[in-house]
């Protein structure tokens, strides 16, 4: 199974939009639609952003008629991915979703080790696979904490490829700094995995 940097955002910013990632990725609506789509959705399930109180869960169960499948416990994306070599599907895992295309997964970082919950069949039609190549990147860099004394910086090219370091936590900070300074964009992995812009 491979993993592929999938980023259709239409200005190549990276935000907290994994749900509206697979989605589009999934079924190839357009990005501008599915987001427009999950926040009139709120008025239905009375949810307070699109994202939330299970109002993602109801527009692919209700609107794209997705078909949830169970997943026996510690399934993880690639173990998944290997039992599903064919088909579309949006994966369900603690505080994020992600996009896995004939045993393919699709996403802004590498999820292959994270443990599934639960995954939603995509069987909507016509349906075009993903044009890497019409990706917009921007120049960023994230950081994840991944002990008391080591974050994980990564800093991504405008082509979408990245360089990974471990450096002392308390000198993430000036780090990022500088890096901000150089015109890059900082977003913060937390735990849950969740991308939030701080600029």
């Amino acid at each position: 199974m491979k993993y592929y940097n999938y980023n259709p955002h239409e200005k190549g910013l990276l935000v907290g939009d994994c749900v509206i990632r697979s989605i589009v990725c999934t079924t190839s609506m357009p990005y501008n639609q599915v987001s427009r789509q999950l926040n009139a959705f709120k008025k239905v399930t009375g949810a307070k952003s699109y994202n939330s109180d299970q109002n993602p869960h109801h527009f692919v169960e209700d609107v794209l008629n997705g078909k949830k499948i169970s997943v026996e416990n510690n399934v993880t994306v690639s173990d998944f991915c290997k039992m599903h070599p064919r088909g579309r599907f949006i994966l369900d895992m603690d505080g994020h979703w992600t996009a896995c295309i004939d045993g393919c997964i699709y996403d802004t970082w590498d999820p292959r080790k994270e443990k599934v919950n639960f995954a939603y069949e995509i069987t909507t039609e016509p349906y075009t696979a993903p044009d890497l190549k019409k990706q917009v990147f921007k120049n960023c860099c994230t950081s994840e904490k991944i002990s008391n004394t080591e974050t994980i910086i990564r800093i991504y090219d405008g082509n979408g490829a990245f360089v990974e370091r471990k450096i002392p936590t308390d000198l993430i900070e000036g780090y990022v700094l500088c890096l901000q300074h150089n015109n890059y964009q900082y977003i913060d992995l937390d735990g849950a995995k969740q991308m939030k812009c701080v600029l």
